[in-house]
């Protein structure tokens, strides 16, 4: 976790950071960034727990509020990050790829860069966890009315706005009927503006799809160089590398497909 991470942050400033005003600089940028994910994180919470209640009345502003809220972060936490990468290029300028202090800063960045990678995966988790439930309460309030829909004919809804096709076939008259097509246009609302939410952060997600990759060149350049480190730094580089091998399969070249 980035607890550990921070422990040896601090463990290691001892050593390099009187030395290294740039480094201590780092730090500070790590410690704000740290916080700015952790609260990405307690978002994603409450995005959670709005969609559990989706069913009770919960107003759908709630979600889009916290959905922006998680984008502003999030935009500015890739541009810290940058900043981070690019303090880290000019230590490595001055100081050389296998000094301490060029790869304590590259784990930092690293670090940091896997935090802000499985909190905004949370997020897409999150968001596409509220859209099968969508679709999944649609398909039993259409079979109320007496309509029978398949996951994949909802889909198709979906892709294609076309939420009047079955109309002609449901039954429409009595208290029940008039509730269950009241709470598909409700989730129908929902998976619009779940839709929006999606494509206003997407290119967010291109940019981590290219962090994921960049960070995987840089952790295969760190422990390609890397001769003799201490034992804090290479405890770390044991867990970047743990780190590195979840990034094969980048997930965020996959996400929200569909836009």
């Amino acid at each position: 976790g980035f607890n550990a991470d921070s422990t040896l942050s601090k463990s290691l400033s001892k050593v390099d950071l009187d030395n290294s005003p740039a480094l201590a600089e780092l730090f500070s940028q790590a410690e704000g960034l740290h916080k700015d994910i952790q609260l990405i994180r307690l978002e994603v919470k409450r995005l959670r727990e709005q969609s559990s209640c989706m069913f009770h009345g919960t107003s759908t502003i709630k979600r889009d509020s916290i959905g922006a809220d998680i984008k502003m972060r999030a935009e500015n936490v890739l541009a810290r990050l940058r900043d981070i990468d690019g303090m880290a290029c000019k230590l490595e300028e001055k100081h050389g790829a296998n000094s301490a202090v060029t790869r304590i800063a590259r784990t930092q960045y690293a670090c940091l860069s896997n935090g802000f990678r499985d909190a905004m995966f949370d997020y897409n988790e999150a968001e596409m966890s509220h859209r099968e439930s969508c679709k999944a309460q649609i398909q039993r309030q259409m079979e109320i009315v007496g309509c029978e829909v398949t996951g994949e004919e909802v889909e198709e809804m979906i892709e294609k706005g076309q939420w009047n096709i079955f109309s002609n076939n449901v039954v429409t008259e009595g208290r029940t009927a008039r509730s269950a097509l009241f709470q598909v246009e409700k989730r129908h609302q929902e998976l619009l503006d779940l839709e929006r939410r999606i494509k206003g952060i997407h290119e967010i997600f291109l940019d981590i799809a290219v962090l994921v990759e960049e960070q995987g060149n840089m952790l295969d350049s760190i422990q390609t160089n890397v001769q003799k480190t201490d034992e804090g730094v290479q405890d770390a580089l044991f867990k970047i590398g743990r780190a590195k091998r979840h990034d094969r399969n980048n997930p965020f070249k996959r996400i929200f497909k569909k836009t």
